[in-house]
């Protein structure tokens, strides 16, 4: 990478995959949001961009591609997009706002933003309702290009000469996750910028964890904070090498279930940091709101929706048990194979709860994964048998209600409200499968 600031760095790391089908018909339109499908046609985007990103003339724009969207009907719509200028790839996120709410949102940008390479830093699309930031800006992540920098220098000083940052993830206004590597491509350490505080917040829940974990603990692996910098704004923690539980297949992603299932009975025994939350995705509230937010967004699907919501709150049993530490964000790529156990990653979602709810999420993604045709039927029986007999080794697992009905509230809360959220249009399609799926769950008819 030429500079820690510099806007193309990782872009090839960071894209999650163009979004390329057409939106109108597949959801209900957004009478709050009129200008999503418009912000959804990356060449319509490209081709204003490339008229307003600088004054006095046109930008020489190759090519624009939809690499992150965050939607949530009649709210908001994040968007990160790939530009093609001249030979180097650069990000412009954007962001639509409702009821007349993009002009002051761009007043309010102005007054912190920078140019960068000649671009400008904010840009008004009046006709899509939406403002549009030129990374480093971030309408929320603030002082971008100087935490770059200064993550650079942290590079240097681990590292020495020559030691440099990767962009690994950008998700506009929420994080942006960086690798400090050597001249050799060792990953040093990560970084992780956050809003302001919240890097702080973060680091005293992974604190409070390391502290309870034994160095050669068998099952479990947690990356131990390393330092909290820049006001709270940037935390950095040790890299953890070694091959993405997720990744791996066959006979060798049944042991890696089964290890993952013993480091997470393992973490349930913790004692919960006292800054975590309490878990509340699957409140009643939160249920019913999902369930609202499909309707509006599927309407034929709004009374499957509704009614799965209704029944979940009906057959929800309240369990025997104290509240664990749970993970909070379970799914097979924030687990890493470590010795002869597994390490356990991003934890910023540490919170307080039942444990069904991390192995509840577990099934749903495996369930998931056999819907869309990435797992056969038995691989997935497979997998979920390694992965609760893992967990069984080192703790009692919760009752065969409890497993079914978290695994029914993650099906209606996590893949059914991602597939909306991230606009992936083959998902979305296969929404009702998911619904059905998470009653067929519920009623105790899955072969899972």
């Amino acid at each position: 990478m030429r500079s820690a600031a510099s806007a193309d760095a990782g872009l090839d790391v960071a894209k999650d995959g163009a979004w390329s089908a057409p939106l109108h018909a597949i959801l209900a339109p957004d009478v709050a949001l009129p200008g999503r499908d418009g912000l959804l046609d990356a060449e319509a985007v490209g081709r204003f961009l490339a008229v307003e990103l600088r004054a006095g003339g046109l930008v020489p724009v190759g090519r624009c591609e939809v690499v992150h969207t965050n939607y949530r009907f009649g709210k908001h719509l994040r968007l990160l997009y790939r530009l093609r200028i001249g030979r180097r790839w650069r990000w412009v996120s954007a962001c639509a706002f409702p009821d007349g709410e993009a002009e002051e949102a761009f007043r309010g940008a102005t007054h912190a933003a920078a140019r960068r390479a000649g671009l400008r830093a904010v840009v008004r699309g009046t006709h899509l309702g939406a403002v549009f930031w030129t990374f480093p800006n971030d309408r929320r992540l603030v002082r971008l290009a100087a935490l770059l920098l200064e993550a650079r220098a942290l590079a240097r000083r681990m590292g020495g000469p020559g030691s440099q940052v990767r962009i690994v993830r950008y998700k506009p206004e929420t994080t942006l996750v960086l690798q400090l590597v050597e001249p050799s491509g060792r990953c040093l350490s990560y970084a992780k910028i956050y809003r302001p505080a919240r890097g702080e917040t973060v680091g005293c829940l992974h604190a409070s964890l390391a502290r309870q974990l034994r160095p050669d603990d068998p099952h479990l692996r947690l990356p131990a904070p390393l330092a909290c910098v820049a006001g709270g704004q940037m935390l950095l923690v040790e890299a953890i090498e070694g091959r993405e539980i997720g990744e791996l297949e066959g006979r060798e992603a049944e042991v890696g279930l089964a290890r993952l299932g013993a480091a997470l009975a393992t973490f349930h025994s913790l004692e919960p940091p006292v800054e975590a939350p309490y878990f509340t995705r699957y409140d009643e509230a939160c249920l019913t709101e999902a369930a609202s937010v499909l309707a509006q967004a599927r309407p034929s699907l709004g009374p499957e929706a509704e009614a799965l919501a209704r029944e979940l709150v009906r057959r929800f049993e309240p369990p025997p048990d104290r509240p664990v530490c749970l993970h909070g964000d379970m799914h097979t790529g924030n687990g890493i194979l470590a010795g002869s156990g597994a390490a356990l990653i991003d934890l910023d979602k540490v919170s307080l709860g039942p444990a069904a709810i991390d192995l509840g999420r577990l099934l749903s993604l495996l369930r998931y994964k056999r819907l869309v045709g990435l797992l056969t039927a038995a691989d997935e029986r497979a997998r979920v048998a390694s992965l609760l007999a893992g967990y069984a080794g080192r703790r009692p697992l919760p009752s065969l209600h409890a497993l079914r009905w978290h695994a029914a509230a993650a099906l209606l809360t996590e893949p059914a409200m991602q597939a909306l959220r991230r606009l992936q249009p083959e998902a979305i399609a296969r929404l009702d499968l998911l619904l059905a799926e998470a009653r067929r769950f519920l009623e105790g008819h899955s072969d899972a």
